[in-house]
């Protein structure tokens, strides 16, 4: 095998790393710049946006009353202004038994706008032959896409939930969003001013207006003067200020996704490394006397270095930039995948910035040469006589050193972890990340004193099963350490997380079954099925649905519970709103004497370890702040003990006065005596059909429903993790292929005195095995170990049940336990077609 052949698949792990970079930026910047057209269609003929101006808590638009609109319509220099009414209305069909069906394309929401004439300042048309805009209370416009995808025409009546009950609406008109005829997978739906006013529950209002200027007026200069003429708490600013402050928002957004996906891609740059380390050490290890050679006759230990070096350079360069193509391709890849699925991302070309080369580029290049400095700086070291003589093995000392230092390195990062977990520091996740990156590579300089013991163990049965093929393969895998540990060091990374993360979701979903029977005493609980725009507060439905469960003759009480975004004393929180009469018998929240009797208007309740943790007492004089009111006083008057339902409680009388009322966020229902499970529902389901984006679930229901979305998350940190799990295979392969040249004189010695080509096959399949069992154990060992110390860090955060998934474990050792044989198919074929003679003669 041709040294280019022998570093072809250390470029293979580099070219999947340095792709899963550059696929990331290309793919959030394709979106980034999807977002900035929209963004410019949404407000190309705009010149001046007005909003209220609100205190900053919460993402969603406050109202504003809509006679502001005829303050601006009077301002010298405005040619046309036009109210916007915006809110979630959601399209209701049939499934094949007649049930109610929602229509959503995967997570894309469902929007619903007031339909506007003045096509200068609305990104919404309709084109020719696509029918009209809709000019009463009973009509609707859908977006061409929607209307495509679910068959629906022009003429067609269909059932839409706004914030009430679901309505029938004829389909008047076909839109289009700017180019588009869709808006990134979303439903949209448009009607008449006044009845988009009544059914997003804004009578009488506004969530912003548009102004177009007359020609040579400036957006600046008409924006000023819009202001002075706006009561207190309306502001006017710029199309263009506006837009950049929404792309701004969305951006922050990708933001998020683009380090979460990063961070994956930095595991499996990281996993990469192990590879192209080892590769280089086999391949240094191999080229000893080569080495010595030329430090015999007159070369130095720099230009040893140096020519090692270049060479990784040299792969690095060409690595890294095919991995860069590819990660080109895999970003297409995830948009066609999006579309699949959906959501309908607009076409264009992606969006290839320098940045997204030079970052890919230089991880694959910065990690390939700290990878190969380490094994060139060795061949350096090693005496010319000795090297000549073959003498490159490991001295005790070295072992001991070794031992020493991995134990030094394990224990910092044991202290970074820790003091993420349970420390108070700024950045705790930093903290967890970094200790954890230096526990693996303690971990990793610890291995080889693990190799012989558990390889030996993990290879016990094989001399019994397969006679002196099996012993040769537990032999050669013990008797080198290094290389067995280095090799599986890679896919123990991989099965580390993994497991982390199992550990982590069967922890969740334990402690979510055991809230969820201790904490609800009620029989069923109500919410929406989709989601709001802040993911920690439910979307809500019409306050209409309590009044009508709790009236039923099978329900004994229904109570419905509020929340809301706030800043408690200037510090981020959320309040839950609860009917104090009614919040015992539906909730275990465990109060104090007298506290929820205490809640009346501007007072409020919190958990006990809030209390404590702020240093306050009951009595204590706070301030909120919610989207409509700041700095409003209110009192602690009492504790309560669980907090599943966040640290604090405010009567949901009071709730209304500091937030917009737009509905109910959850209803727990406690059915009658005598009344059976399958009873209540049907009287309940009489009442919740009419609002389809409700889900009614018992508490069986309610857990399976929570353990799927766990499920559904895991699967995505699987696959994710994956590919670190794939690199370290590829590094398995790469090993054994590099190992049969080591050993090619001894593989030679072994056919010559009798082993069938079957049998070599058969003992560097083994080999593999073991390798590939003693990274899974090792693995499954750390795995074990994040998940039970970030599942203790977070237990008064409500992960109280620690739970270990064996069968998902057991998984993941039997996919190890194949991914060795498969990593063996292409090494053992060579070795078993080494030529017997040549073999033995090799040098």
């Amino acid at each position: 095998m041709s040294s280019h052949t022998r570093l072809a698949l250390t470029a293979i792990a580099i070219i999947l790393g340095v792709a899963f970079v550059s696929g990331t930026y290309v793919f959030t910047d394709t979106i980034k710049g999807q977002f900035d057209s929209l963004f410019t269609d949404i407000y190309q003929g705009v010149d001046v946006a007005i909003a209220a101006e609100g205190t900053g808590v919460g993402s969603a638009d406050v109202p504003f009353d809509e006679s502001v609109l005829d303050i601006v319509t009077a301002v010298d220099g405005v040619e046309i202004a036009t109210g916007g009414v915006t809110g979630f209305a959601t399209i209701i069909t049939t499934d094949d038994a007649g049930d109610p069906k929602i229509v959503q394309n995967g997570g894309a929401p469902t929007l619903g706008f007031a339909w506007s004439d003045v096509s200068r300042l609305s990104p919404l048309s309709i084109k020719d032959g696509n029918g009209r805009g809709p000019t009463t209370s009973s009509e609707v416009a859908i977006d061409v896409g929607t209307a495509a995808a679910q068959g629906f025409k022009l003429g067609d009546v269909v059932k839409i939930q706004a914030t009430g009950e679901a309505e029938d609406f004829t389909i008047v008109g076909l839109m289009s969003f700017g180019d588009q005829d869709s808006l990134l997978g979303a439903t949209l739906s448009a009607f008449e001013m006044t009845e988009a006013q009544r059914i997003f529950g804004l009578e009488g209002q506004f969530n912003s207006i548009g102004v177009a200027a007359i020609s040579g007026v400036s957006a600046a200069d008409l924006a000023r003067d819009i202001n002075e003429a706006l009561p207190a708490g309306i502001i006017a600013i710029t199309g263009q200020s506006q837009q950049a402050a929404d792309l701004s928002e969305v951006n922050d957004s990708l933001g998020i996704i683009n380090i979460a996906l990063l961070s994956f891609a930095a595991v499996a740059v990281f996993v990469g490394s192990f590879i192209i380390q080892n590769t280089f050490r086999i391949i240094v290890t191999q080229r000893t006397r080569e080495l010595a050679m030329l430090r015999a006759i007159g070369a130095t230990g720099r230009q040893v270095i140096v020519m090692v070096v270049v060479e990784a350079l040299i792969v690095a360069l060409f690595a890294s930039a095919l991995g860069v193509v590819v990660g080109i391709g895999l970003a297409g890849a995830i948009r066609s995948a999006m579309n699949a699925a959906g959501l309908a991302v607009p076409p264009g070309s992606l969006v290839v910035l320098s940045r997204t080369v030079f970052v890919g580029m230089a991880t694959g290049v910065i990690v390939t040469m700290l990878a190969a400095l380490l094994p060139a700086y060795r061949a350096s070291k090693v005496s010319p006589v000795a090297a000549m003589r073959g003498e490159t093995r490991v001295r005790k000392t070295t072992m001991r050193k070794r031992a020493i230092t991995g134990v030094s390195i394990s224990a910092l990062g044991l202290v970074f972890l820790m003091t993420g977990l349970f420390g108070s520091v700024g950045n705790a996740i930093a903290n967890v990340g970094g200790g954890a990156l230096i526990m693996f590579i303690g971990v990793s300089v610890l291995a080889p004193l693990a190799a012989r013991p558990i390889a030996n163990v993990i290879g016990a049965p094989l001399p019994k099963i397969f006679g002196i093929t099996g012993t040769l393969a537990k032999e050669n895998t013990k008797r080198a350490p290094r290389r067995t540990a280095s090799t599986a060091s890679a896919l123990m990374i991989g099965i580390a997380l993994v497991t982390f993360v199992a550990i982590f979701a069967a922890t969740i979903k334990a402690s979510i079954a055991e809230t969820v029977d201790e904490a609800f005493p009620s029989d069923f609980t109500i919410q929406s099925s989709q989601l709001g725009e802040d993911p920690n507060i439910p979307m809500t439905f019409s306050r209409d649905l309590v009044g009508q469960v709790d009236a039923l003759d099978e329900v004994a009480v229904a109570g419905a519970f509020q929340f809301g975004e706030a800043l408690i004393n200037d510090e981020k929180g959320f309040i839950t709103a609860v009917d104090p009469a009614k919040a015992e018998s539906l909730l275990t929240i465990e109060p104090a004497p007298g506290a929820l009797d205490s809640l009346t208007a501007n007072t409020i309740i919190v958990s006990e370890k809030l209390l404590k943790a702020r240093n306050w007492t009951v009595g204590e004089s706070v301030t909120i702040t919610t989207p409509l009111v700041e700095d409003v006083p209110f009192t602690v008057t009492g504790t309560f003990a669980r907090t599943e339902f966040g640290d604090y409680l405010i009567s949901t009388e009071v709730f209304t006065q500091q937030y917009e009322p737009t509905g109910d966020g959850f209803v727990a229902v406690k059915l009658a005596p005598g009344v059976s499970l399958e009873e209540g529902r049907v009287a309940i389901l009489e009442v919740t059909d009419n609002y389809p984006t409700t889900e009614l679930q018992d508490k069986s229901e309610l857990v399976a429903d929570a353990e799927k979305q766990i499920d559904g998350a895991l699967a995505l940190f699987q696959g994710l993790l994956g590919l670190a799990i794939f690199i370290a295979v590829i590094g398995i392969v790469n090993t054994l292929a590099l190992s049969i040249i080591e050993r090619t004189r001894e593989i030679g010695l072994v056919r010559a005195v009798g082993m069938s080509r079957r049998k070599v096959r058969k003992m560097i399949r083994w080999e593999s095995v073991i390798v590939s069992l003693f990274g899974a154990t090792l693995g499954i060992g750390m795995g074990l170990f994040f998940g039970w110390a970030v599942a203790r860090a977070l237990e008064d955060e409500g992960l109280g049940k620690f739970a270990v998934p064996f069968g998902q474990l057991m998984a993941y050792v039997v996919i190890a336990f194949f991914a060795g044989l498969i990593a063996a198919v292409w090494p053992a074929f060579k070795a078993a077609r080494l030529n017997v003679l040549e073999a033995i003669a090799y040098e």
